[in-house]
């Protein structure tokens, strides 16, 4: 028996690192797309950083709002190519593109009109005005975005995850240059990073389509030939399937940008200081982030084969492998935190505030990373309504109202300002993970009756 654990540890490791390696590093590339524009923007000025910052909390739940509905082509597909049903993987993928071109549209008609949130947030002008020119230029990238989510998800649902990483990485190396050039050489300042971002996507989408059209790992689910109509069943199930995705990494991220935006009243200093402890916390993250979304693709292939016991078996190496991660993340921060703010400013206040907020987030590293590898396999049986439901609950119910409150009520146990913020946050994720948790535990049991349990299942 204990060689049977063995073997199948082995081969779960050996399938999880395959896929989870390159989505880690596609994760730690796009991630580091915005720690560069931070560390550059923060280096031309403390208030192009905070403007910076300030736009992020806006595009990003307006992104994951519309295109982030892609996200459920991943599942879709991870299930069809479990059951090698390459003839509805070609279909499905190119009607998703028909999606795809539609909600991009969407997405840059809101960015288009983002400007008029800032008349409900009182900061700085200058950091307001660099924060709308910003979307405004951003917002020229939102289709071609939203075809490269289309295009990302289907090649990761069929596990070509390291031509997804390839990509992503060539457009991680051309944004230092094309930073350099708008940031201070055309002196746009933070904004710049807007144009170079915009430029950077267009490249790599036609980049994406010519490797899926030309590449011979592509040519089993070729999604090129005759002319295909959009069909509403198809566009139907991406939404049934993607819009919770969607609407939940939106409700999730809203708890951020809540934060930045409530943060925002209490200065550049605090503001700036939030965005470079949460982009630290957010880096760490990409580890288990990166397990989550590979156990998304094994779970749904397993699922697709009917392969019932070794799909939980995925589901249990996924959550203790997360908590393992989480550990290493805990003792980086401890260590490592003031040297890894030295590389976002050298402005003192600030530093002051971010490694206090740093030190804040060790406390939900292990529950964070629970619950998104639970998420991670519940994506792979396409159950994402559930952890929509969960994500509002944790973060609109208790989450923000609770950090809006600890933020400007002065307590003797919990502090005020933007740690009292961080306070909120850390009981929503706790809440998070237990029902996400649950929730999982309740999709493994019900599993469990399609198969009889094997020597070698945990």
């Amino acid at each position: 028996m204990i060689s049977l654990n063995i073997s199948n540890f082995k081969q779960e490791a050996k399938k999880f690192i395959s896929l989870g390696l390159p989505i880690l590093g596609t994760q730690l590339v796009m991630y580091g797309l915005t720690t560069t524009d931070y560390i550059m923007a923060g280096y031309y000025s403390s208030d192009d950083l905070a403007g910076l910052g300030l736009a992020a909390s806006i595009f990003n739940p307006i992104y994951f709002l519309t295109a982030g509905v892609m996200f459920g082509i991943n599942p879709i597909i991870a299930q069809l190519y479990g059951k090698k049903d390459f003839v509805q993987i070609r279909l499905k993928t190119r009607r998703f593109l028909w999606a795809a071109l539609l909600i991009g549209f969407v997405f840059f008609l809101v960015l288009r009109n983002s400007y008029l949130i800032f008349n409900f947030i009182d900061t700085e002008a200058d950091i307001k005005n660099i924060s709308i020119e910003y979307l405004k230029i951003i917002s020229y990238g939102a289709i071609p975005m939203t075809i490269y989510q289309a295009l990302r998800g289907y090649s990761e649902g069929i596990t070509q995850t390291r031509i997804v990483f390839l990509i992503s990485f060539g457009i991680f190396i051309l944004n230092i240059p094309f930073n350099y050039l708008f940031i201070f050489y055309f002196d746009y300042g933070g904004v710049g990073c807007g144009y170079a971002t915009t430029i950077l996507v267009i490249i790599g989408l036609v980049i994406f389509w010519l490797v899926t059209l030309l590449s011979e790992k592509y040519k089993k689910t070729s999604i090129y030939g005759e002319f295909i109509n959009p069909d509403f069943l198809s566009t139907l199930e991406l939404f049934r399937i993607g819009g919770p995705i969607s609407f939940g990494v939106f409700v999730e991220l809203s708890m951020f940008s809540g934060a930045a935006l409530i943060i925002s009243f209490f200065g550049s200093t605090a503001l700036a200081a939030h965005t470079i402890a949460i982009n630290i916390v957010g880096l760490l993250f990409m580890l288990p982030l990166s397990l989550g979304l590979a156990s998304a693709i094994r779970v749904g292939n397993l699922v697709g084969e009917q392969n019932y016991s070794q799909a939980n078996y995925a589901s249990n190496f996924s959550l203790r492998s997360s908590i393992f991660i989480a550990v290493i993340n805990i003792l980086i921060i401890f260590f490592l935190g003031s040297q890894l703010i030295s590389f976002y400013t050298s402005d003192i206040s600030v530093s002051k505030i971010a490694i206090i907020l740093l030190y804040y987030s060790l406390i939900f590293q292990i529950p964070d990373a629970i619950g998104f590898s639970a998420i991670g396999s519940l994506r792979g049986h396409k159950d994402t309504f559930g952890p929509m439901i969960n994500f509002i609950i944790s973060y609109w119910v208790c989450a923000l109202p609770l950090g809006i409150y600890f933020a400007f009520e002065s307590g003797d146990y919990i502090p005020n300002g933007p740690e009292g913020m961080w306070f909120g946050m850390i009981i929503g994720i706790m809440i998070s993970a237990f029902l996400n948790l649950k929730r999982l535990k309740n999709k493994k049991r019900k599993l469990k009756e399609l198969f009889k349990p094997s020597a070698n299942q945990i």
